[in-house]
């Protein structure tokens, strides 16, 4: 019955296990459907935000372990395809958190870079460029060449946002070196093309060129990349807009219409197509043809409808440019005007001044007024630009302040935990000492309870050879007392007998007056020699008592001894059915040596004036008590010394059985029961 019950209980503990790790293995199975389908790009952002807040929810309780990282960091990059930056901005925080809580470096490298993407997408370049280098460090710290590259990467972009051409040219240089030596095509892809825009910048328009064709010719080893046309459109685009800098519209207008010729990017890329199509529609502007209008047109809606603010202020200057060139000056100032409010709220001062300057030739009434607001603000982007790139330093340099301050604190951390490791092994080794010392005394203490059991055994030998002796002695007493009381009976008694018997025979053949009278003489002997055989008899019979058992007479002894220099009254009772020749000789020693114990007990500590030891046999058993009116004492708190000890000991070794029981002022009792 029981085993069919354990059995029963292993089944049921083995099924709960299968039903968890089968629902555990369910619910990961729904969170990768969830997230396949939250990536689908054939839905609508809102139908993916919603598949991504079911995973959202399933993970809700989910432990902080790789797979839940990994799964959190999918879930992050699908809010920010569905453009739910908010959502995108909420995960990476907390994945920071949970990469810090589990100490997965690159866990938090990771995550500070995407909490850097999202200040990127809204412009917040101080707070991008923040994130970026700790997340650089980061990757620095567990040694990751890839990433940390690309972002580096993204770190000079910021750079090339804030005007500052030269930095960023230097340091897109230095990771160039890299991503080539690393085979990383995209990433060279990508740094020529930054190059071409810091060397646009510092208006280098030749070596900008050079580079676009580099970045266009990069693209076209990029086939197995998803965005592959969308790079070479790119790389197309940057090229016409050089071309236009330089004035030069038909090779301008031949690189935007070749770009939107790779793909139908009105479907795959609506952005691209809505800035290739501005450009396309700048250039034919700049070469008279009417046409541009519509392209303007037709890209305003896109980027309106995608809210590409941007975008949107572009093709409103450009807008304003061709109602210039088509003398509608009122369209003209309306778009002019629409892009400058635009531009100034969005803070994308470049294109204010553009408008600014389209303005002042559109309405020449207020030419001054747009001349010098766009005087005092060229000149504030100076400063602001001068400033930005000293506060994206002072960035850099806090952060590796930060860094040096960590690698400290890492250091000290380091060194306590070298301390504490030094304590915990003096600690140890000192524990391992004491434990040594301890053993060394108890083996030393075991070492002389063995010398005193040994001593003890020789006690014994001794007190048994002495009883043998005793036993001799007493032997040899009562055989020396058999042949006095032999000779005694042979030369005395039965000579008197014999004198008597034949005196008196005499009293067969004469019966006179004379012979009678003499043979009464003789009758009156026979009573002296009744006596004489009284006396014998009785000395007979004592020499009996006394050699029927030796052991009582080693305990008189023992009793008398101490009497003697105690001045304790004893009374022993020794029960005189017991066979003590029957006894075992080890029993009897032992016994001997726990009354002898026992004894020096009461004389040293009882202060008693009576003691009484009784010795009984019942049935199998012998029964001892040891009694005195002593002192006493707590028998609750009986510290047992080595004489007590003993005493049980000799007890257990015969299977036997000792209490002794006390109370202050009341004396002491000890009550033994031995099996014999």
């Amino acid at each position: 019955m029981k085993k069919i019950i354990c059995i029963c209980v292993l089944i049921s503990l083995f099924s709960c296990e299968w039903k968890d790790k089968k629902a555990i293995s369910d619910s990961k199975k729904q969170i990768d459907v969830l997230l396949e389908k939250a990536n689908d790009f054939n839905l609508s952002n809102k139908e993916r935000i919603g598949y991504a807040n079911q995973v959202l929810s399933l993970m809700d309780a989910a432990p902080n372990d790789s797979l839940s990282r990994a799964n959190y960091f999918k879930l992050a990059g699908r809010y920010f395809n569905a453009e739910d930056y908010p959502m995108y901005l909420t995960i990476s925080r907390k994945l920071y958190k949970m990469t810090s809580e589990a100490n997965d470096t690159l866990g938090i490298a990771r995550s500070l870079y995407y909490i850097g993407d999202y200040h990127y997408n809204r412009f917040n370049n101080d707070s991008t460029y923040f994130y970026y280098t700790k997340s650089e460090k980061a990757y620095n710290f567990v040694k990751n060449n890839t990433e940390v590259l690309r972002v580096r990467f993204w770190k000079a972009n910021i750079l090339l946002h804030e005007k500052d051409f030269t930095g960023a040219e230097t340091a897109i240089v230095n990771i160039l070196k890299e991503a080539k030596s690393g085979d990383d095509l995209r990433l060279v892809y990508d740094c020529y093309s930054a190059l071409g825009n810091a060397l646009e910048g510092l208006n280098n328009l030749d070596e900008a060129l050079q580079y676009y064709q580099k970045a266009y010719e990069t693209s076209l080893e990029l086939t197995q990349d998803p965005q592959y046309l969308l790079l070479k459109a790119q790389a197309y685009n940057y090229t016409g807009r050089v071309y236009l800098k330089k004035a030069d519209y038909n090779n301008a207008f031949f690189y935007f219409q070749s770009a939107l010729n790779f793909d139908n990017f009105k479907v795959s890329e609506p952005v691209m197509y809505a800035n290739l199509l501005n450009n396309w529609g700048q250039a034919k502007l700049e070469l008279h043809d009417d046409s541009s209008e519509g392209m303007f047109h037709e890209s305003l809606q896109i980027r309106e409808k995608l809210n590409n603010i941007p975008g949107i202020v572009s093709s409103k200057i450009n807008l304003s440019k061709y109602y210039l060139f088509k003398k509608d000056t009122i369209r003209a100032l309306s778009y002019g005007l629409s892009a400058k409010k635009m531009a100034n709220r969005s803070k994308i001062f470049e294109d204010e001044l553009v408008a600014l300057k389209l303005l002042a030739k559109i309405d020449p009434v207020k030419s001054s007024q747009y001349t010098s607001r766009y005087i005092s603000l060229s000149d504030s982007l100076q400063d602001v630009e001068r400033a930005t790139r000293n506060k994206l330093a002072r960035i850099e340099f806090e952060t590796n302040e930060i860094l040096t301050q960590k690698n400290y604190i890492e250091a000290e951390k380091k060194k306590i935990s070298i301390q504490l490791w030094v304590v915990v092994v003096l600690s140890v080794v000192i524990l391992l000492l004491i434990i040594l010392v301890y053993i060394t005394k108890a083996q030393h203490s075991k070492n002389k309870a063995l010398q005193f059991e040994r001593e003890q055994q020789k006690a014994n030998e001794e007190i048994y050879r002495l009883m043998l002796n005793q036993q001799k002695v007493i032997d040899e007493a009562r055989q020396n007392e058999k042949r006095r009381i032999a000779q005694e009976l042979h030369d005395g008694i039965m000579s008197k007998l014999t004198s008597t018997r034949l005196n008196l025979f005499i009293l067969g053949k004469r019966n006179d007056e004379e012979t009678i009278k003499k043979c009464l003489n003789y009758i009156s002997q026979i009573q002296d020699i009744e006596k004489e055989i009284r006396s014998i008899s009785h000395d007979l019979a004592q020499e009996n008592v006394l050699g029927a058992d030796s052991f009582t007479s080693i305990v008189d002894s023992l009793v008398e001894s101490q009497r003697q220099f105690s001045g304790v009254n004893y009374v022993i009772e020794i029960d005189s059915a017991i066979e003590w020749n029957n006894v075992e000789s080890t029993l009897k020693i032992n016994l001997y040596r726990i009354l002898q114990e026992a004894l020096q007990n009461i004389y040293k500590h009882a202060k008693a004036q009576n003691v009484t030891i009784s010795i009984t046999k019942n049935e199998n058993m012998i029964m001892v008590e040891i009694k005195d009116d002593g002192c006493g004492f707590n028998d609750k708190k009986i510290k047992e010394g080595i004489g007590i000890r003993n005493m049980y000991s000799r007890i257990k070794t015969f299977k036997g059985t000792l209490k002794i029981n006390s109370e202050i002022g009341g004396g002491t009792t000890i009550e033994i029961q031995i099996p014999v």
